[in-house]
């Protein structure tokens, strides 16, 4: 009985050993897919040099549009909440009505 266990052990070593020597560890973890594209994927950047920053004026422009949308929500909670305390909202809404004026300028 012993015998036997030893000869499956020594069987499956002689066949894990190799493959896990060639796949490097991918086929263990199951992440040799993920791997592969990751490779693949760094391959290009460096081939396109690195994939830059996104520092471009449309980038910018972007950037500053989703922070209007933002700064939109929350002026629009606060106007909200001043009027059901019933505060002054004259400047929330010009705020509100200058951020909505931003953002469609965008579009």
């Amino acid at each position: 009985m012993k015998l036997n266990k030893f000869f499956k052990i020594t069987i499956g070593a002689f066949f894990a050993l190799p493959v896990t020597f060639f796949m490097s560890n991918g086929l263990l973890a199951n992440h040799l897919q993920e791997r592969v594209e990751y490779e693949l994927q760094n391959e290009n950047l460096l081939a396109c040099g690195g994939g830059g920053g996104g520092n471009s004026p449309a980038a910018k422009k972007a950037k500053k549009v989703r922070k209007a949308k933002v700064k939109l929500t929350v002026k629009k909670r606060q106007l909200a909440k001043a009027a059901a305390e019933g505060l002054p909202t004259a400047q929330l809404e010009s705020e509100i009505e200058s951020l909505e004026a931003l953002i469609e300028e965008a579009n």
